[in-house]
């Protein structure tokens, strides 16, 4: 049954904004997710379409979200526009190939610890401590690749956090992510919305001035799914795309420079399937060749004879010296005895 996002209130809690661009493969799961939600506080869904021209916008009406257009070409044009014709309180972003969690929505509604009625004392207002921290203006998570090559998948799993960790030191403050984030309307108008100048690190640009106006709250172990599309060609070649940019804004504060950016769709890669297996042979290669082969095999033989070579002639001149210190002992009671 399709979801009516139009039946809450005049203004819901939240706004879902999902930019989309050719994304007829991966939405319907991301709209999917967002229609298994066990928030129902009030929310609706819009979808922008970013000049598509595949079924994404016949399955984004199917799946029953609000739909709008922006001509204009880049993340952060789509993102502005869907936040433009938004009536939430709350503009939560995400992406189109990101597989949502169950209690996402319920989850920023806790983290913000927002309430569905509006505070008496407040005109518009939430209500809970959202309005009571009138500091705090965002929040959100990271995220795990669920598809892609191995490499990339594990290194989602068990080396983003440490990158997370280090792009705070670096950055200040944590910043948020584009499949993983909410802000308060209020601050989101107040700085403008996403830089559309940008192709790359719109989402955390946007970070580094929402903490010029308020506080961010984020969640490392909230995470959504997300493809590793990006990642298609391998790990190293998809870290390669985005290490310029991050060291340049790390060292210079600027995120204007080196924007490298290739939209892709797909993620089947001869390169990136055969990325992790050739990693293996690498290593094993290595291993063979540095601890198996015969010219190393000897060269150890010869270091581990000259050591014990070196350990029989430390002995030998210890036991000589022992031998000599009791001759010398002797030889002082003989003249003891003489006298």
């Amino acid at each position: 049954m399709t979801k009516d996002y139009h039946k809450n209130s005049s203004q819901p809690i939240f706004s879902v904004v999902i930019p989309a661009f050719n994304e007829e493969k991966f939405l319907p799961k991301c709209l999917e997710s967002l229609k298994n939600q066990d928030f129902n506080e009030g929310e609706e869904v819009i979808v922008v379409d970013n000049n598509s021209t595949d079924r994404t916008v016949e399955l984004a009406k199917k799946f029953g979200a609000i739909v709008f257009s922006e001509k204009n070409q880049g993340v952060a044009f789509t993102r502005n526009r869907g936040a433009m014709e938004a009536k939430g309180k709350i503009f939560v972003f995400t992406d189109a190939d990101t597989i949502l969690p169950k209690n996402w929505l319920s989850r920023i509604f806790d983290s913000m610890s927002l309430k569905a009625t509006e505070s008496p004392d407040t005109e518009g207002g939430i209500g809970g401590e959202f309005e009571k921290d009138k500091e705090l203006v965002a929040f959100g998570g990271s995220c795990e690749f669920y598809s892609g090559p191995i490499s990339a998948r594990l290194a989602s799993k068990f080396l983003l956090p440490i990158f997370l960790f280090l792009d705070k030191f670096f950055s200040g403050g944590w910043n948020l992510m584009g499949c993983n984030m909410a802000i308060k309307k209020e601050a989101f108008l107040k700085i403008g919305g996403f830089n559309t100048s940008l192709k790359l690190n719109e989402d955390v640009e946007i970070s580094y001035r929402l903490r010029e106006i308020g506080k961010i709250k984020f969640d490392s172990a909230f995470k959504v799914k997300t493809s590793g599309r990006r990642f298609r060609h391998g790990l190293i070649f998809g870290i390669i795309n985005y290490t310029p940019t991050t060291i340049f804004r790390w060292i210079f504060k600027k995120f204007d420079r080196i924007q490298i950016f290739y939209p892709q769709r797909k993620e089947e890669s001869l390169v990136g399937k055969l990325s992790f297996p050739l990693f293996l042979i690498f290593i094993i290669s290595f291993l063979f060749f540095h601890l198996l082969n015969p010219k190393i095999v000897m060269a150890k033989n010869l270091i581990k004879n000259d050591l014990n070579k070196t350990v029989f002639i430390e002995r030998r001149i210890k036991n000589g010296i022992k031998n000599d210190f009791r001759k010398l002992k002797n030889f002082s009671h003989l003249r003891r005895w003489a006298k």
